[in-house]
């Protein structure tokens, strides 16, 4: 239950035109009482607020002012994430209560644990960093109970590796994130980590290779994404934009002139952006992408290389090859997406690789 009773006295005072001294002398109380009363200092015994709720008019109710909160688990989750958000400072007592009255609940406890969270990174308080970690902690135990598909243990612990960092106990950081890094998640972090602790350059670079070749990737398959999906959605300005956003981008990762893995891709997004002109009415536009993807392609697929250490700041020495799920060949790419597409650009494309179909 929440009340409002500070609040309410400092308004129904004023609203009768009245200083805390005329209203401490009408109670028959001194004048520090009603400070503190307006200012959450201290509660006026029952005898007093009913003698204030009569002498306002209003039902003691109203002189409260209490809100009876809902307390069912979704209510109060509800409440937790919204208090997180709006960094309501006093929602931690909330957060303890939800917690007793739900202990095994996910839902609950997590919410309660972002709240902390939440409040610690902001306030630097080392208790609520202890708490949260704590809570983090019970968390990880009740996740079998997360129907949030994007949070699982390794996310919680990446949260709890994050709070230990803040209170300068790298090594439990560092062996968290560590132990739970399914996909190289955490892999800038960990580099990252090591280097801002002075820990090894040579184990920092390992982790950050990798991190970096991964988010390439991510990057990649994300546009590829918005493509798809700005072609459906006939978003032509939008999808004209990204790729001429994400080729340039792809060519400065190119270490040599060498065709690799970067320009089976570039062919890719030149043929999207042939046809986003396409369909702007740009034919000469999409002419010119499909001569650069038809270019790039046929030099790809005459001498397919794959390697990582192809990709600019990646050593010599990473073995690690690049995968494409989608297309065998670079021009298998430029044939599948143009499958289906307007039969003027189709005829476009036939004529620029050569040959009608």
């Amino acid at each position: 239950m929440e009340t409002r009773i500070a609040e309410n006295i400092r308004s129904y005072r004023k609203q009768r035109g009245l200083t805390q001294e005329q209203l401490a002398e009408v109670l028959g109380v001194s004048v520090g009482a009603v400070y503190k009363w307006e200012s959450r200092s201290s509660l006026p015994e029952l005898r007093l607020i009913m003698e204030m709720a009569d002498f306002f008019d209003i039902s003691v109710d109203a002189l409260l002012g209490y809100h009876l909160n809902d307390n069912r688990l979704n209510a109060m989750v509800e409440r937790l994430w919204m208090a997180g958000n709006s960094l309501d400072y006093d929602a931690v007592s909330e957060a303890e209560k939800a917690v007793r009255k739900y202990p095994h609940s996910f839902d609950v406890v997590f919410a309660a644990a972002n709240l902390y969270y939440t409040f610690a990174a902001g306030t630097k308080k080392e208790p609520w960093f202890r708490r949260a970690i704590e809570l983090l902690g019970s968390a990880r135990l009740l996740v079998s109970q997360c129907t949030d598909s994007r949070v699982n243990e390794s996310w919680i612990c990446g949260m709890i590796a994050e709070m230990h960092e803040m209170l300068g106990e790298t090594d439990k950081a560092l062996e968290l994130l560590k132990a739970h890094n399914p996909g190289a998640v955490f892999d800038d972090r960990i580099g990252i980590m090591l280097l801002a602790h002075g820990r090894d350059p040579k184990e920092a670079n390992d982790y950050l290779e990798d991190g970096f070749l991964r988010t390439i990737s991510s990057l990649i398959q994300t546009v590829i994404g918005y493509a798809m999906l700005f072609d459906v959605k006939n978003d032509n300005a939008s999808g004209m934009e990204m790729m001429r956003w994400i080729i340039p981008t792809l060519e400065g990762l190119k270490k040599t002139n060498k065709p690799d893995f970067i320009d089976k891709m570039i062919v890719v997004f030149n043929t999207f952006l042939a046809v986003f002109q396409h369909k702007s009415g740009d034919v000469k536009g999409a002419e010119d992408c499909l001569r650069k993807a038809k270019s790039l392609a046929l030099a790809f697929d005459a001498a397919p290389d794959c390697a990582a250490n192809q990709v600019k700041y990646v050593r010599e020495s990473e073995i690690t090859n690049a995968h494409d799920p989608l297309w065998k060949t670079a021009m298998d790419a430029v044939e599948y997406i143009l499958r289906g597409k307007a039969p003027e650009l189709r005829k476009l494309w036939a004529d620029v690789r050569g040959h009608e179909g």
